[in-house]
């Protein structure tokens, strides 16, 4: 019997999932969005909003239980994870870096104003993360779990899809100056993102890599993309170069997952079972029924 923890989620129920967590959102949001408090002071809602996915979450597996909470929710630990997500969000955003300042449509800011950033990159990819804990058990978290069965283009056209719908009330605050340029490519990263961070929580078992790499892409990548470089407006060649880099990325993890049985957290988190070790070709499928 397969466990339940891994029962592919149907239609309905995921698509009830995302509509929840969205109706969430944009309830916190609303305050923003009305002008009801100061737009000074509008960020401070940025923190709740993040929330909804796992709060959305965890009503569902309240009701469902179709598993334990650290299985649903993969809370295994992986520090090979860790590393892979932030190297790899280090690595693309780089060469987005060296792209636009090849193509001369980024400029390099003054080196006053990159070595304060510089400092202040790993405080903030720590406080990036802690934000980011809401969004990535709910997407990377739940909503992984019960995709767990579908072929991964499938699970991640979900995961790109429900997270840029997510993140739609974000829209009205970008193109408050009229640019509806930085709110497409705004969405489109989004969605080239979801590919990659589905794929390392796949590779590792662990949704705290996903946490991680999501807080460095709030944190190392705005540096160099925004703090190292300036531009005036989107450079659609370098966004094109980094949908590229995070969709072979996320290949190349797939392919990973699927060599490493079990997941790289899974090695170190607890005892091999038999089902473990008939998935790694240490003992033959006949040994491994009870």
């Amino acid at each position: 019997m397969r466990d339940p923890q891994i029962r592919r989620g149907g239609a309905v129920e995921i698509t009830a999932y995302v509509l929840v967590a969205s109706l969430l959102c944009v309830a916190a949001a609303a305050p923003a969005l009305l002008g009801v408090i100061p737009g000074d002071i509008a960020g401070l809602v940025v923190p709740v909003a993040q929330l909804t996915p796992f709060l959305t979450a965890l009503i569902f597996w309240a009701v469902m239980r179709p598993g334990t909470f650290t299985t649903a929710f993969a809370m295994r630990w992986s520090w090979a994870g860790v590393g892979i997500g932030v190297s790899a969000v280090a690595v693309i955003s780089a060469a987005q870096l060296i792209a636009g300042l090849t193509v001369g449509e980024w400029q390099v800011r003054p080196l006053e104003m990159i070595v304060p950033a510089g400092i202040a990159v790993v405080p903030f990819l720590v406080l990036q993360s802690a934000f980011a804990i809401g969004e990535e058990l709910g997407w990377r978290g739940w909503l992984a779990t019960r995709t767990a069965r579908y072929p991964f283009a499938a699970a991640a056209t979900v995961s790109a899809v429900a997270w840029a719908f997510w993140h739609l009330p974000a829209v009205p605050l970008i193109v408050v100056d009229g640019d509806w340029q930085r709110a497409a490519a705004y969405l489109l990263a989004i969605m080239s993102w979801a590919p990659f961070l589905l794929a390392l929580r796949q590779l590792t078992g662990s949704v705290w890599a996903a946490v991680v790499a999501h807080g460095a892409l709030n944190s190392i990548r705005v540096f160099f993309t925004q703090s190292v470089a300036s531009s005036s407006s989107v450079s659609w060649p370098v966004e094109a170069i980094g949908w590229v880099a995070w969709l072979g990325a996320a290949v190349l993890l797939v392919h990973l997952a699927r060599r490493q049985r079990p997941p790289l957290a899974g090695r170190h988190s607890r005892p091999l079972t038999a089902q473990d070790m008939q998935q790694s070709r240490i003992l033959p499928r006949e040994c491994t029924n009870a």
